[in-house]
């Protein structure tokens, strides 16, 4: 008997795939740069006038700014900045291959990943080498982020366990 249950890392990892595949149709239904804008804040219906009623129009504006703003939207902002931060977690080399398969408008592909990505090493003369990842490790990187990823996503929601 193990301490920690068994993970079953091909679900886990169509999980994460699945979930990823997903992120640049959320990232084009959210067209427009609401950043500046809280919308985690519940809104407040009141009949009571908050200002004056001599409008300069700012007021008017953020209205139909904020009125086009639907549920689907707010939930597609909370999925990327949780998706967005659960990859800021991981590792260097799990963020680049994440970003570049699945984050982009052009995803690559894992040959293209293989020629793009690049690591260092010190030398046994202490000089700083460059090298590029087969694609056989590229493969084997991009299961293992994947994997990790599934482990920081809302701590370890996409997870699933062996029965």
């Amino acid at each position: 008997m193990s301490l920690f249950p068994e993970i079953d890392e091909n679900k886990t990892r169509e999980r994460a795939r699945e979930l990823l595949g997903d992120y640049m149709s959320m990232k084009r239904h959210v067209s427009f740069d609401d950043s500046v804008y809280d919308l985690t804040q519940a809104i407040q219906y009141s009949d009571m006038p908050k200002s004056p009623s001599s409008r300069n129009g700012q007021e008017h504006k953020t209205a139909m700014m904020f009125r086009g703003i639907t549920k689907q939207h707010q939930n597609y902002n909370r999925k990327i900045a949780e998706i967005d931060h659960a990859i800021n977690q991981l590792p260097d080399i799990y963020q680049k291959i994440l970003k570049k398969s699945y984050c982009v408008k052009n995803p690559c592909t894992i040959n293209e990943l293989a020629a793009s990505i690049t690591g260092y090493r010190i030398t046994t003369y202490g000089q700083k080498e460059e090298f590029h990842y087969s694609i056989k490790n590229i493969e084997r990187l991009k299961a293992q982020a994947l994997i990790a990823f599934a482990e920081a996503y809302k701590m370890g929601e996409l997870i699933t366990l062996k029965n």
